[in-house]
């Protein structure tokens, strides 16, 4: 399995799962600033929407989108969870990318002033409705991590970056998070903090 990342980007949520599933994977840099890959090939010719994550699975080549590329990770890796734990994995992971990860836009669109605080007051909300939606859990889903947590993870790693107020279980939630061996590691690999 190949990855196309981004230091610090929404794949780092990717980066952890396969890190964590102990498999073998490629791990390829790309800088979404220029749309080329650390080797200097053009990767609107490997993935024509031109974002992260982008793997290339044996399966059936090219999947993008977090909505799919997690949830083909956690199956690939046995992670996925049955039951209800597996429709309400993926209820997160339409949570956190529709409504938390699109409302960073305007931030890291750079916007300034008034629309920079609006934004930042947009995305604290939804971190408040987080907090209500996670009801005392430590964990999003099951009683250890899943890749949603990974993709919420990602997204406060975000709100530091920024200086937006998250709730205080959230800010023990990234903590929790950054003690997890895998994070330690994707985080090294891809120059973070």
């Amino acid at each position: 399995m190949k990855l196309y990342f981004s230091s610090g980007a929404c794949s780092l949520a990717s980066h952890i799962a396969l890190i964590e599933s102990g498999q073998s994977f490629e791990a390829t840099k790309v800088d979404l600033s220029q749309h080329k890959t650390e080797n200097g090939e053009d990767f609107y010719a490997i993935s024509p929407r031109g974002y992260v994550p982008a793997i290339v699975t044996d399966d059936f080549g090219l999947l993008t989108e977090n909505a799919a590329v997690l949830p083909y990770l956690a199956q690939a890796t046995g992670t996925l969870p049955d039951g209800e734990a597996h429709f309400r994995l993926h209820e997160w992971i339409g949570f956190i990318g529709t409504e938390i990860h699109n409302a960073y836009g305007p931030l890291f669109g750079g916007a300034e002033g008034d629309a920079k605080d609006k934004a930042k007051d947009t995305v604290a909300k939804k971190y408040q409705l987080a907090e209500t939606l996670m009801d005392g859990r430590k964990w999003l889903v099951t009683d250890g991590p899943t890749v949603a947590d990974n993709y919420l993870f990602v997204t406060l790693l975000w709100a530091n970056k920024f200086g937006i107020d998250v709730p205080q279980s959230l800010v023990d939630y990234r903590e929790r998070n950054l003690g997890r061996d895998a994070v330690k590691k994707a985080m090294a690999d891809e120059g973070l903090g």
